[in-house]
C-alpha cells in the first residue's frame, strides 16, 4: 500500500466520497461517506449553533430530544402549542434558554427542507406536571408546510428584521399621586409606562386629555420700584413673600440712603432726609 501522501488530493469533497474508519461497537473496519458523516453531525447536533436547539417530531413514545403534541402532518399555521422535552437531541438542557425567550419569537424549521417552517411568538412555557416535557404555547406569525413525524427540526430563537416592522403607540395618561403616568399602548399589544415625577416647585395635574406642568420659578426673585415724583417716603409693594434687601438709586444717578421699614413680607417703606425721586431695587 502506497504512502497516504502519495495519493492525489480530491477537492472539493463529494457526498459519495469515502473515509475508512473503525466502528466503535465491534472494531470492524468500515467505509464512511462524506454524506453520512454530514448527516450524523446534523441529526445529533454535534456542531452547536448559538440560540438553536435540535428536536425530532414524534407522535407517540416521545422522550429525550423529541417534540410532540399535535397530529402528524399538522400545518404549521394550525399549531398553537407543542410539547417539548427538557433535553434536545444533542443532550443539552433547554429549560433555562426557553424560559428566557418567552415573549419573543422562535423558528421551527425542517432540517432538510428550509422552506418547511413555522414562525411563532412564544406565549408561555409551562411544565406538564412532574414530567420532562413542557408545553410551549405559540402564536403563529408565518411559515409554510406541515410538521412530519421522524423529521428533525431546527428550533431557534428568531426575529424577522424589517424596516416596515415598526410599532405604533396610542398614548394616554393617568394621575398617580403627585405624579403623572403616560401609558404607551403599542400595536404589538405591549404597554410601556413613562412616569413624570413631580418635584420641588413642580406640580403635575392630569386633566384627562392633557398633563399640566406648573413650574414655580425659584430663580432670582426681585422687584424694581419706580419713584418718578420726589417724596420723603417711598411706599413699596413688592409681593416677594420675603424681607428683601433694598438698593436705592436717585434720579441724579447717585446711590441713595434711607431708612427701610418692613411692614410685612410684601410691603416696605423707605424714608429719606429730604424728598427724592429715583428707583429702588428690591432683591
Amino acid at each position: 500500500m502506497a504512502r497516504i501522501s502519495a495519493y492525489p488530493k480530491n477537492l472539493p469533497v463529494q457526498p459519495e466520497d469515502y473515509w475508512i474508519g473503525t466502528r466503535a461497537k465491534n472494531l470492524v473496519t468500515r467505509n464512511f461517506t462524506a454524506e453520512a458523516v454530514g448527516e450524523y453531525i446534523n441529526i445529533t447536533g454535534t456542531v452547536s449553533i448559538s440560540a438553536c436547539m435540535l428536536y425530532k417530531f414524534e407522535i407517540s413514545g416521545a422522550g429525550e430530544g423529541d417534540i410532540t403534541g399535535v397530529p402528524n402532518l399538522t400545518q404549521f399555521s394550525d399549531i398553537t402549542s407543542l410539547n417539548i422535552n427538557v433535553v434536545d437531541i444533542s443532550g443539552q438542557s433547554t429549560v433555562g434558554f426557553l424560559e428566557y425567550i418567552v415573549g419573543t419569537e422562535i423558528l421551527i424549521s425542517e432540517q432538510d427542507e428550509i422552506s418547511t417552517f413555522g414562525h411563532y411568538n412564544i406565549d408561555s412555557y409551562t411544565q406538564i406536571g412532574t414530567t420532562t416535557f413542557y408545553t410551549l404555547s405559540l402564536t403563529f406569525i408565518g411559515g409554510s408546510g406541515y410538521i412530519e413525524k421522524k423529521k428533525i427540526y431546527n428550533t431557534c430563537s428568531f426575529v424577522l428584521s424589517s424596516e416596515d416592522n415598526n410599532t405604533t403607540y396610542d398614548l394616554d395618561s393617568i394621575q398617580n399621586g403627585p405624579n403623572s403616568d403616560i401609558r404607551l399602548v403599542g400595536s404589538d399589544s405591549t404597554t410601556d409606562i413613562v412616569t413624570l415625577e413631580a418635584g420641588t416647585n413642580v406640580t403635575l395635574t392630569n386633566t384627562g386629555n392633557n398633563i399640566l406642568i406648573d413650574v414655580v420659578d425659584m430663580g432670582d426673585k426681585n422687584y424694581v420700584h419706580n419713584q418718578p415724583v420726589a417724596s420723603v417716603t417711598w411706599t413699596v409693594q413688592h409681593n416677594l413673600d420675603k424681607f428683601p434687601s433694598c438698593t436705592m438709586v436717585l434720579s441724579t444717578g447717585q446711590q441713595g440712603y434711607g431708612d427701610v421699614t418692613f411692614i410685612d413680607e410684601n410691603n416696605l417703606t423707605i424714608t429719606f432726609a429730604g424728598a427724592e425721586s429715583g428707583k429702588a431695587y428690591i432683591n
